[in-house]
C-alpha cells in the first residue's frame, strides 16, 4: 500500500516586475517593491550603519534580528503614505538624513514642508514657448551615424528629404 501525498508546487523564484505600485528597486536585491517597503529597507540599512553593524545580508528582512524592525518600519510607511502620500514621504526621509526610524517625531514636520514645497511646485505655471512653424532644423552635433553615411555614399543630402 503506497501513500500519496500532495505537493504544494514549489513557488519560483523571478523577480518582482515593475508596475505602478512597484517602480522602486529594493538597493539590497535590486528587485522592484513598493514605495513603502523601499522607505523601510532605507531606514534598517540607516539604522544598521549608526549602529555599526555594517552591510545588511540579502533579503534581510527575512532574518531574525532585523525582521521585527523592518515590518515595524513598513507598516509606518504605509501609515504615512496613506496619509500625506508617496511624493513628500520620499523627499522628507531622503531630506532628513538624521532619522533612523518613521516613528520618530522629527519626521512629521519634514513631511509637512515637503507638502507645502510640492503643493506650490504645482501650483506655479509653468510658460513654455512653442514654434508653431520652425525655419531651421536642429543640427546635430557630433560623430556621423551610419545610416547618415549611407545616404551620402549614395550622393542624397539630408537636406534633401
Amino acid at each position: 500500500m503506497t501513500l500519496q501525498t500532495t505537493r504544494k508546487p514549489r513557488l519560483s523564484m523571478t523577480k518582482r516586475k515593475r508596475t505602478d505600485k512597484s517602480k522602486y528597486k529594493h538597493q539590497t536585491t535590486g528587485d522592484y517593491c513598493t514605495c513603502a517597503a523601499y522607505i523601510a529597507e532605507m531606514m534598517c540599512l540607516r539604522l544598521a550603519q549608526h549602529k555599526n553593524e555594517g552591510n545588511l545580508n540579502f533579503k534581510f528582512w527575512n532574518k531574525k534580528p532585523w525582521d521585527w524592525t523592518f515590518k515595524q518600519q513598513l507598516l509606518a510607511a504605509n501609515k504615512l503614505i496613506k496619509q500625506y502620500g508617496e511624493k513628500p514621504v520620499l523627499r522628507a526621509v531622503l531630506e532628513k538624513k538624521s532619522v533612523f526610524s518613521l516613528k520618530n517625531r522629527q519626521i512629521i514636520p519634514e513631511i509637512k514642508k515637503q507638502v507645502a514645497k510640492i503643493n506650490m511646485e504645482e501650483s506655479k505655471p509653468q510658460d513654455l514657448e512653442i514654434k508653431k512653424e520652425p525655419k531651421t532644423r536642429k543640427k546635430s552635433y557630433g560623430k556621423k551615424s551610419k545610416l547618415s553615411k549611407l545616404r551620402g555614399i549614395n550622393g542624397k543630402k539630408e537636406s534633401e528629404e
